[in-house]
């Protein structure tokens, strides 16, 4: 299977007989304090240039990882440490691995981020899967030969591949000339919306590199 849809099959399998309605889990948090989601997305072969023990993420051909859905305020910043941060179940930790190979960042997403969503754990890392495959991968990252785009290049064909998004709801960060994340805001029922004032590209003029994959 390619790396650009390999997500999205992770998702959708990871989705399936998890027995919440769509909707449920949105109005369950009607309480929390925040407004808006970031949906953060690791590009791999920069990560694991940096990161080569980190054999979670890096130790088998993958495209894109889910960094975080992050709880965001419109006016900046986010809450975070929220309490209420209780142990993760087994089944809640094996389908959050599907788009978070890493079982110490789960925890930490859960703890920093999730406790702040008004959510349980098990519908915080639906929504997270959920938010991750409803989106399409465009196929420059494909991962099988190395690509150079600018960063407008980059977010041009991420709206041409997800009709929704907008420039003004996806944001760039990079390390040097090197793409590292994708950044995605979302309403808090998913949906593409403008980022809030901080959160911005924050990427080199001129050309970026979009590294491979090592090979399994």
């Amino acid at each position: 299977m390619k790396a650009a849809r390999a997500l999205a099959a992770l998702c959708a399998a990871a989705i399936v007989g998890a027995g919440t309605p769509a909707r449920a889990f949105y109005e369950s948090a009607e309480d929390a304090r925040f407004d808006y989601y970031v949906l953060a997305l690791s590009w791999t072969p920069t990560f694991c240039a940096t990161h080569p023990d980190e054999r979670a993420e890096c130790g088998h051909r993958r495209g894109f990882a889910v960094h975080g859905l992050w709880p965001q305020y419109a006016g900046g910043g986010g809450p975070e440490h929220c309490g209420a941060a209780g142990g993760l179940d087994r089944e809640t930790l094996q389908r959050a691995r599907s788009v978070m190979p890493d079982e110490r960042l789960i925890r930490h997403e859960w703890i920093a981020h999730g406790s702040c969503s008004g959510l349980s754990p098990h519908d915080y890392f639906l929504a997270m899967i959920r938010a991750a495959g409803q989106l399409s991968i465009p196929a420059e990252f494909d991962g099988e030969a190395p690509h150079s785009l600018t960063a407008s290049q980059i977010v041009a064909a991420f709206e041409k591949a997800n009709p929704s998004l907008t420039a003004r709801s996806l944001v760039l960060r990079c390390r040097a000339s090197d793409l590292e994340e994708v950044r995605i805001c979302l309403s808090r029922d998913l949906h593409p919306q403008p980022c809030g004032r901080d959160v911005r590209t924050r990427c080199r003029s001129g050309v970026l590199t979009i590294g491979t994959m090592r090979a399994p």
